[in-house]
């Protein structure tokens, strides 16, 4: 057996993992901490190390996955990865892909879920999503994430079931550790692709998960049962004969000196190793204590959690989320024995797991008479205070800001055009504004709890849910009586992408909203991957060098145009005139339906430039139209600003390291596209 160690990130040792295990289809969408998994395998992608697949960076989670439907179903070896938030708008799919019986594996980076926004670990996530019928793993360290991956694609294809590989967020997922990685060989050895046997076939054409009579739903889903409880054993003999191929065996429960122990822990993911010093601790101090870490959470390996537990006293369960799951499936699978087991909740919403704290538990433990405790017991942090926290927002007189509505001191980039784009929809909109505000950039810039920079109301909502929820805040106020101006404030990425289908469903239902476009053409929130309002030929964290974007920027301003919305228009936070003119005349349109505004938001990071060149890109994209300034105003389109000195394209793009490889020919074609667009536009303005 040939390998080699490196020192990787546990995202790194899953991406190289998925890769050599020859996956034909990957569906990509970022969300933080996971971003570094899919953005590895971009660039495994695009340097050609990684061929024969597929890799498609799709609008939403949810799209994700539901691509794996098609490409599993027709016999694809599949794999995507997610977070947190990510993972839970999969929830209708997971149970589609389990209830098909398809092998795809899907790792989740484990991440608190919201509301309140926190982007630290704690596992909520994956165990919310414990009875989809997915086998999960959980892994302690980046060796165990690599080879979890590779197993995961061979104990998915033996069971024809999916198997979600779950690592902590941050704590494993950035942290680099030494991982030997196997050679190709080997790796083609171990996984080789299986088949599953209802595979689509044209020359056998079959239905696939259509309806079904009660009797006959009932006997699949007893027949799914039966299986999900017999790859128990499959997936014992795959950790074995990891262990044979590569000396590095998996077994659902590992035990750490437990031979003469009289209380046990039981313990998941990267909190094992600190659980284990503690262990080590309170051995030193006379405490026969051990510990029993869980690879595997489902199928829950209740007989041999019985068997690891069999000499004990005492047992304490460690959550490391917000519902005693771990207590609660402890306690189950030892139904009937006298043994006092102690639920302890820690970590949640990445608090620091200390020494201290586990060595502290095990003392309650040891010295208590309790027959165990009735619900898991909080520890970490100390209790919150029940008076209300108030929203910390510096006086008037102290805040030195033109805005009214936009204390400065906020969390935005130096140069960030975004923040400029708040400010002056708010002082348009004034102090009736509420604003629905999705995943974006402007969740970070607004500050954590209980802090704002917004003296308006500001409701912070899901990725995909802005146009939702500011239809929500709007019907509420009619029936209240109370005189507000919803505001949807989205990025590009939850507008163009995964909170479209909120926004074309506000617009079609006429909801009387202002929704707000700051466009900074990627997800820049999470690093800066590929949105559809990325422009072609771009460079992002998942088109890497020599991969740009191939597709063009989809057009946001036609589509929602087409919905027969009063009014529709795109802005430049450089030509203010003009943005606090489009701004007039959505407020002035109250009560007729949806108004949209797309705001074009330089991003500096994103973009490459000099903090101090924003408003000179916002600036250059109108004067070279390669961001026209119009509006269609009740169906009636007009060019509300035409440059008069037109800058060429090459000033606009060449400071932008994005655009750093681009070739003459880029540029020509560049142009051809930017001047086939404006005849458009002025033959809209002529003939509607």
């Amino acid at each position: 057996m040939s390998s080699d160690k490196k020192v990787l990130t546990g995202s790194e040792a899953a991406a190289i993992a998925a890769a050599q295990a020859r996956p034909e289809v990957i569906s990509a969408y970022p969300i933080t901490p996971q971003t570094g998994v899919i953005e590895k395998l971009s660039e495994l992608v695009s340097s050609g190390e990684l061929v024969g697949c597929q890799f498609v960076p799709v609008e939403s989670e949810h799209s994700a996955l539901a691509l794996l439907v098609g490409s599993a179903q027709a016999g694809a070896r599949c794999f995507t990865a997610t977070s947190s938030q990510g993972l839970v708008y999969m929830h209708e799919v997971s149970h589609w892909v389990a209830g098909a019986r398809l092998p795809v594996v899907m790792v989740n980076v484990n991440r608190a879920l919201g509301p309140p926004w926190n982007i630290a670990c704690d596992r909520t996530d994956s165990l919310s999503q414990r009875d989809t019928g997915w086998i999960q793993l959980y892994c302690a360290s980046n060796q165990e994430v690599y080879d979890s991956v590779l197993m995961a694609f061979v104990i998915a294809e033996r069971t024809c079931l999916p198997v979600m590989v779950n690592f902590d967020g941050f704590l494993l997922s950035h942290t680099k550790e030494p991982v030997t990685i196997l050679s190709e060989e080997s790796v083609d050895r171990f996984a080789p692709k299986l088949r599953i046997p209802h595979a689509l076939d044209n020359s056998d054409p079959r239905s696939v998960g259509a309806s079904g009579a009660p009797d006959y739903y009932f006997r699949i889903k007893n027949a799914f049962a039966d299986d999900f409880i017999a790859a128990m054993e499959t997936i014992v003999g795959v950790g074995s004969e990891f262990g044979r191929d590569f000396q590095r065996g998996y077994d659902p429960v590992e035990t750490y000196r437990m031979d003469d122990a009289d209380i046990a822990i039981v313990v998941m993911g990267s909190t094992t190793r600190i659980v284990h010093e503690a262990v080590d601790q309170m051995r030193l101090r006379g405490v026969k204590v051990g510990a029993i870490k869980l690879w595997l959470f489902r199928p829950f390996p209740s007989q041999r959690i019985n068997a690891a537990l069999g000499g004990v006293k005492k047992v304490i369960a460690l959550d490391v989320n917000q519902h005693e799951i771990i207590f609660q499936e402890v306690r189950s699978a030892l139904c009937g024995k006298m043994l006092p087991i102690f639920g302890f909740t820690v970590g949640v919403g990445g608090v620091p797991l200390r020494e201290d704290v586990f060595t502290e538990i095990i003392e309650e433990v040891n010295f208590s008479r309790a027959l165990g405790t009735a619900h898991s017991l909080w520890r970490g942090v100390s209790p919150l205070s029940s008076a209300l926290q108030p929203v910390m927002v510096e006086s008037k007189a102290k805040m030195r800001s033109s805005s009214e509505f936009l204390n400065p001191g906020h969390r935005a980039c130096a140069g960030c055009t975004a923040s400029l784009v708040m400010r002056h929809v708010l002082d348009a909109v004034g102090k009736k504004a509420q604003i629905a505000l999705p995943a974006s950039c402007w969740s970070i810039i607004a500050g954590p709890n209980p802090y704002t920079p917004v003296r308006v109301p500001l409701v912070h909502c899901p990725f995909e849910t802005a146009a939702a929820v500011a239809s929500g805040l709007k019907r509420a106020s009619i029936e209240l009586c109370s005189d507000v101006t919803p505001i949807a404030f989205a990025g590009d990425g939850g507008t163009f992408d995964i909170g479209f289908q909120a926004l074309s469903g506000a617009a079609e239902r006429g909801e009387d909203i202002i929704y707000i476009c700051y466009d900074n053409e990627a997800y820049m929130n999470t690093g800066g991957q590929r949105s559809s309002a990325t422009p072609r030929g771009a460079i992002t964290e998942t088109t890497p060098f020599p991969g740009a974007k191939r597709e063009a920027k989809k057009n946001i301003l036609k589509i929602i145009a087409a919905h027969g919305v009063p009014y529709v228009a795109t802005a430049s936070i450089y030509h203010l005139k003009d943005f606090q003119m489009k701004l007039a005349k959505a407020i002035a349109a109250k009560g007729e339906g949806l108004r949209f505004i797309h705001v074009l938001a330089p991003c500096n990071p994103g973009w490459k430039v000099d903090p101090r060149d924003s408003l000179k890109m916002s600036y250059l994209a109108v004067e070279t139209r390669a961001f026209p300034l119009v509006e269609c105003d009740h169906g009636k389109w007009r060019i509300t600003y035409r440059p008069e000195g037109r800058a060429t394209l090459s000033e606009y793009l060449s400071p932008q390291g994005r655009f750093a490889h681009w070739t003459e020919e880029d540029f020509a074609q560049a142009k051809e596209a930017v001047d086939r667009y404006w005849e458009e536009l002025e033959k809209l303005e002529k003939y509607f």
